[in-house]
Parts: C-alpha cells; sequence; structure tokens
C-alpha cells in the first residue's frame, strides 16, 4: 500500500512537473515566433520604403526645390532675393578722345582707360505679395569705389564727345529754323564745344552742372520730354535709388514653379511705349530668378530695364563654375540686330534702322542719341569699327553670358558687358555740329560681374547631391530589407526542425521535492519504444497500473 501511494505521488509530480515545462516551452515558442514576424515585417517595410525611394527620388528632389526656390516670406530664396548675397561689382571703361580737335579731317582717335571698379550690392524695397501669386516691389542699387581693384582714380579727366550739347542739337535738327538758330546762339554763349573734358566721377555718379540743362529745364517739355535731371552723368541719381529701376511686378512660382522669376509688369505695364508692336512687350525674366531644369535648346529670356525691352540669351557651352557643371547661355548677334539679320527686329529700329549692331535707346533714355552695343563693336558690323580707331573686339572680354546650373535654375555666373555710343551727325546751322561726320561714336562700356562664393557653392553642390544620396540610401534600404527576409526565411527553417527534435528529446531531469523548484538540463530521452517513462537514472518513472 506505502509503495502504491509513493507511485502515485511521483505520476501526480511528474504531471505538475510536465504542464511546468511545457508552459515555460510555449512562452519562449510564443516569443520566438514574435521576433520572427518582426524580422518579417521590417525587411518588407524596408525593402518598400528603399523600393519607393529609388522610383521617386527625382520628384521628391523636385518638390524640395519647388519648397526652397519658390519666394514667400521666410523661405530659402527670400533671403537671398531681398539682398543679394552674391559678391558683385562693375567695371567701368572710357574712350579717352586724344584728337577732337580734328574732328572733322580724321577719324576719332580713341584709347580705352580703366577699369574703375565698384563694389555693387542690390536690395528690394516696397516689397508686396499679391493674391495672384506675384510680388511687387522697388530695386535698388548701391555702388562703392573700390581703389584696390581700379586701375585710375575718380578724378582722372577725360576727354570724351560732348553728350549734353549733342542731345539738345539733336532734339530740334527737326525743329524750326527758329528754334535751330536760337540754339545755337545759346550754345555759343554757354561756349560749348564738340567735346568736353570731365572727371570719371563726374561722367559716372556725382554728375556735372551744364547751363544747356538749365534753360530746359525751365521748358515745360523739351523735345516732348520733361528733363528729369539738374546734372549730367551716366549714373547720376542712380547710387541708392528706389526708383530709377522702375516698379516691378514678378511671379513668385507659387502657383507654377515654371514661371518663378517672370515679369508680369514693369512700371504697372506689360509692355512698353519705346518700341513699336511686339517688340513693346514685357518679357522674361526679372534678371535673379529662372525656373528649374533648363535646357540647352531652349533660350533664357531677360526684361532689361536699361535697354527698356526684352533680350534673349541662347546657348553657347557647357562651363564649370566651382567645380559645378552649369550651361552658359550668350547674347548673340541677333539681339543687336534691327532687321537685317532678323526681319522681326524691325520694330525696334525706332524710326531708324542702322547696321546690325546697335540698339537703339533714344526713346528710353529721354531722348539723348543713345545707342547700346557689345564693348568695342563686339559682333557688330564693321561699319561701326571701321569709322574710328582704337576699336579690339575681343570674344572672352566683351561677350555678355550667363552662366546657369540647369536643374536648379540658379546662376553661377554672371558677365553683363554693354557698351553706350552717342549718334554724332552733322546738323547743318546748329553751332560746332554743322560739320561733324556721322558716326556712333563710343563713350564708355562696363563690366557688370557676379560670380557665386565658394561658400555657396559647397552649399550648392550638397543640394545637387541629394539625389545620388537619395538613391545610395535607397539601395541600403533595399539590401537591409533583403537581408531581413532571407534571415526569416533562415529562421523559419531552423525553427521548424528544432521543433521536431524537441518534441522527440523534450525530458524531465529533476525534481526537487523540498524547495518544489524544477529545473531541466541535458537528460536522456522520457519516453521511448522500450522501457515506456523515465525521469533519470536517480529516480525511475511511476508506473500508470495498480
Amino acid at each position: 500500500m506505502s509503495k502504491l501511494k509513493e507511485q502515485t505521488s511521483s505520476v501526480t509530480q511528474y504531471n505538475q512537473l510536465k504542464s511546468l515545462t511545457g508552459t515555460r516551452v510555449m512562452d519562449k515558442h510564443s516569443r520566438n515566433n514574435l521576433c520572427i514576424r518582426i524580422t518579417f515585417i521590417a525587411g518588407v517595410l524596408l525593402l518598400v520604403f528603399g523600393t519607393a525611394l529609388m522610383l521617386g527620388h527625382n520628384m521628391l528632389f523636385d518638390f524640395f526645390l519647388k519648397r526652397e526656390l519658390a519666394l514667400a516670406p521666410g523661405s530659402s530664396s527670400y533671403k537671398v532675393w531681398r539682398e543679394t548675397p552674391v559678391p558683385m561689382s562693375i567695371e567701368f571703361y572710357f574712350f579717352n578722345w586724344t584728337n577732337p580737335l580734328n574732328y572733322s579731317t580724321e577719324k576719332p582717335k580713341l584709347v580705352e582707360v580703366g577699369p574703375y571698379t565698384f563694389r555693387e550690392r542690390h536690395k528690394k524695397v516696397n516689397i508686396t505679395w499679391n493674391s495672384n501669386g506675384t510680388v511687387s516691389y522697388r530695386r535698388v542699387r548701391m555702388w562703392h569705389f573700390d581703389h584696390e581693384n581700379s586701375n585710375g582714380f575718380l578724378d582722372d579727366r577725360i576727354q570724351t564727345l560732348n553728350p549734353v550739347a549733342l542731345t539738345a542739337a539733336t532734339t530740334v535738327r527737326d525743329w524750326s529754323k527758329f528754334f535751330q538758330m536760337s540754339l545755337s546762339v545759346a550754345l555759343k554763349q554757354t561756349s560749348q564745344k564738340v567735346y568736353v573734358v570731365k572727371t570719371v566721377n563726374e561722367l559716372l555718379f556725382k554728375g556735372y552742372s551744364d547751363r544747356l540743362l538749365d534753360i530746359a529745364r525751365q521748358m515745360p517739355k523739351f523735345g516732348g520730354v520733361k528733363v528729369p535731371f539738374d546734372k549730367f552723368g551716366w549714373f547720376y541719381t542712380r547710387n541708392g535709388s528706389a526708383h530709377y529701376d522702375g516698379f516691378y511686378n514678378m511671379d513668385t512660382g507659387n502657383n507654377d514653379i515654371n514661371q518663378l522669376g517672370k515679369l508680369r509688369n514693369w512700371n504697372y505695364n506689360n509692355e512698353t511705349t519705346f518700341y513699336d508692336y511686339e517688340c513693346s512687350g514685357v518679357k522674361g525674366s526679372a534678371g535673379e530668378f529662372w525656373p528649374p531644369h533648363q535646357r540647352r535648346d531652349t533660350p533664357l529670356t531677360m526684361f532689361s530695364a536699361d535697354l527698356c525691352r526684352s533680350v534673349s540669351f541662347n546657348y553657347f557651352e557647357d562651363r564649370a563654375v566651382h567645380g559645378i557643371d552649369g550651361y552658359t547661355y550668350s547674347m548673340d548677334e541677333y539681339v543687336v540686330d534691327n532687321g537685317t539679320l532678323r526681319p522681326e527686329n524691325e520694330c525696334f529700329c525706332n524710326g531708324q534702322c542702322s547696321p546690325s549692331g546697335v540698339i537703339n535707346v533714344t526713346s528710353c533714355r529721354y531722348g539723348a542719341p543713345a545707342f547700346v552695343s557689345y564693348p568695342h563693336f563686339f559682333l557688330a558690323d564693321p561699319y561701326y569699327s571701321n569709322a574710328v580707331e582704337g576699336m579690339n573686339p575681343d570674344p572672352k572680354k566683351h561677350r555678355f553670358y550667363i552662366t546657369m546650373e540647369p536643374r536648379t535654375g540658379i546662376p553661377l555666373d554672371v558677365a553683363a558687358r554693354l557698351q553706350i555710343n552717342l549718334l554724332l551727325q552733322t546738323l547743318e546751322g546748329i553751332g560746332p555740329f554743322h560739320d561733324t561726320p556721322y558716326i556712333y561714336f563710343p563713350m564708355m562700356w562696363f563690366n557688370q560681374r557676379a560670380t557665386m562664393s565658394s561658400e555657396m557653392a559647397a552649399g550648392l553642390k550638397f543640394v545637387l547631391q541629394l539625389p545620388t544620396l537619395m538613391v545610395t540610401g535607397a539601395s541600403v534600404l533595399m539590401g537591409v530589407g533583403l537581408l531581413f527576409i532571407v534571415l526569416w526565411l533562415v529562421i523559419i527553417f531552423f525553427t521548424a526542425s528544432k521543433d521536431d527534435m524537441y518534441k522527440k528529446n523534450l525530458t524531465v531531469v529533476h525534481l526537487d521535492k523540498k524547495d518544489k523548484n524544477y529545473e531541466m538540463r541535458v537528460c536522456q530521452p522520457l519516453i521511448n519504444a522500450s522501457n515506456g517513462l523515465s525521469i533519470n537514472s536517480e529516480q525511475k518513472a511511476p508506473s500508470d497500473t495498480t
């Protein structure tokens, strides 16, 4: 009877141990299954996300570009646009006329002097954001003399054509004899000559007084134009002026990034009164922003307030700036054509078509007989350079170009190079101009430069590397995702094999009756076909039979 009770107790303890061991095995099995599921889900998510990033990285980059380039208060582009951080400068070159006393018998002999270099800064004022996706503003330009990069001083004296007297004489040439004679008397009384001698500072920003200007300002309108200046200087009143360049209305690109920087209105109109027909349209960029994704076969168009018209740039060459690849677009001979090369350009003639090579800006410059060309008559008809001595056109020095990073539309390097010429001609009966030759007389030219700094270039390089970084990141995510999936398959395989072995080899090895703690260790099979149930060599399993 005692032996039977002992066997019954052993069976009970064995069943308890078996139940406890099975629970522990099931807990461990559940944890393993959870880890396996997490591995699989993580692998699938990484693979899907990596694939999506690989396929959509260009779209994601374009979204980033639109957000950063579109002009809005507080945007990255706004800070750059409001006050240009790009180092800018402008170099002025004058043509010193060495034989003015022999103007009627000799070609003008001109000697280039300079450069007179000025540091330049731009900022926007009177900024108004409009509900139609445009911004209105005025532009202020400021210049400060840079002696270190100049070849001369502001008090250098230049002998050049007399612009005030010539403008007055040209204005009255089609008036009645009475006005022509009156002007001749005024020219004589004020000791006007064909030429003047003035300092560089007077010819540029300071300006100089002239009694003819005083007379013209007293008239309600001189030649149909109200004279706005009390002095003459090519850049007189422009330094720090918020009004000289006019009023701009520009697209911000928020509604359509492809319209970024396009000028909608200038001086409250979408066309000017200075040219005829389609030549009067205000078209193209305001000169600071262009849409992203530029192409070689698509010209750039820009509106120039100095020329009162739009101009086009055609692709010229690929060029790198600070290690950034860009497209260089250049103003070519068609921009300065008056219908000779392109008949549609005839509307730029303003009633007087000149040979190809100069732009008539007379109506834009208060009636002055002013014509703009490239420096030294680069790309112009030889007619112009043959009329004077001293012209040496050089493509490297005199080409007007913009180098742009095509994907972002950000300018890398700009060289704006133009020459101002005055039309000198025989004006019978008008003072000293009664026997002057017919010449497009070079006065001065400028080279305006704006090149991205190395610091800004480093930032742009990082932005341009984002697509590559996204592709690399996508590849890593896809690789890790595939690795997780392979690991999941391996775990599934070995777990299944281990479960089969475990079911065959699970054995309870020891039961501590004193503290009721159950322990497991490597053991012999609990059940076998020959011996039946066994605990270990220390304790036999009790029989189920009574």
